[in-house]
């Protein structure tokens, strides 16, 4: 429990602080004065300390954290957020996102400089036998271990395929693992198997029994950082993308849950938390950048729509509730996620 709440804080600390560190510095850079840094959403419990006209806070809803500046809805404010140019406010609102995603390619490089987890010994273990099949006359059943075909290694999935595919309609030799008992099971693979079944029938999947860590020089671990966040990237917005075609459930996790896993990924090791960072970041980045009212990509939509009207923008005041209004849905949502996430712990 200690060590989950000490990753979850340290983690999510990281996260938050980058995120804002962006609007801060972009809003710095457009001359636009930083009121308050704070960690978390209010009421104020703690002043960290001020620097210039900024002052550094925490505060009671750990759930985020914000870059407060002046005239963030007043465009007649000199100076404040709003009277900023659209190319000035979109800059400064893509900002923290932006951050997130060089932090995701800086830990995933930073993984693979270091020693990254990758596999060091692997079994094939069949997960089904299709009825009526070969695999099925010759005995083998869910839970068997391969670990030879003809007397040839088997070490992942895809050498068993590679194998097969040499031996369509020749009788092999699978020597399986079953409990403590070896086994050499004859079958031959069929040239034309029924469709979803494969040539012997059966389903398998390679387990990871063990794991080494691989290092990589900085030249290529900097592009492999790189690479890994393009690929964190795509597996999320398909993600998304299967969600909204209903070809996949949601799946949500509020602060507990998130908690509850990173504790879980930190018990596996510093290299496994340091990509579960990187992919939460890439998360974050995407998630903010969602057209929703109240989030980056809310009041980045309000920027663009602007600009597409010729300059002429939405009543300040209008343009404020809504993002008000969106803030107060996307917060009910964490409520009820983290409730289910509540029930999910304590009914183990």
């Amino acid at each position: 429990m200690i060590l989950t709440i000490i990753a979850f804080i340290a983690v999510l600390s990281l996260l938050v602080f980058v995120h804002e560190l962006g609007h801060f510095l972009l809003a710095k850079r457009a001359g636009v004065p930083v009121e308050e840094f704070g960690f978390g959403f209010p009421p104020r419990l703690l002043v960290l300390g001020r620097h210039r006209e900024t002052i550094f806070t925490i505060n009671a809803i750990p759930l985020g954290g914000f870059v407060r500046m002046p005239g963030e809805n007043d465009p007649y404010l000199p100076g404040g957020f709003a009277s900023q140019s659209p190319a000035a406010r979109a800059s400064i609102l893509v900002a923290g996102a932006g951050m997130n995603l060089l932090l995701a390619i800086f830990l995933f490089g930073l993984s693979a400089f270091i020693g990254e987890p990758v596999p060091a010994t692997t079994e094939v273990v069949i997960t089904e036998v299709a009825p009526g099949s070969p695999a099925e006359s010759a005995g083998l059943q869910p839970g068997d271990t391969i670990l030879a075909l003809n007397g040839q290694e088997i070490e992942d999935s895809q050498d068993l395929v590679d194998l097969t595919e040499d031996k369509l309609g020749q009788e092999v030799v699978l020597t399986v693992r079953r409990g403590e008992e070896t086994l050499d099971l004859a079958l031959t693979p069929r040239p034309n198997p029924p469709p979803g079944e494969g040539p012997m029938g059966i389903a398998v999947e390679t387990v990871v029994i063990s794991t080494k860590l691989e290092s990589h020089p900085i030249w290529e671990a900097i592009p492999l950082g790189v690479e890994r966040t393009l690929r964190a990237l795509w597996v999320i917005i398909r993600g998304i993308i299967l969600m909204v075609q209903g070809l996949i459930a949601p799946e949500l996790a509020g602060p507990i849950g998130i908690a509850q896993i990173t504790g879980e990924v930190a018990q596996m090791g510093l290299p496994f938390l340091i990509q579960f960072t990187a992919f939460l970041s890439v998360n974050l980045a995407l998630l903010n950048l969602l057209p929703f009212p109240g989030l980056d990509g809310g009041r980045l939509a309000f920027v663009l729509v602007e600009i597409l009207r010729g300059g002429k923008r939405m009543d300040p005041q209008r343009e404020g509730l809504i993002h008000f209004i969106g803030i107060a849905i996307l917060l009910g949502l964490v409520i009820i996620v983290s409730y289910f996430d509540i029930l999910r712990v304590t009914s183990g």
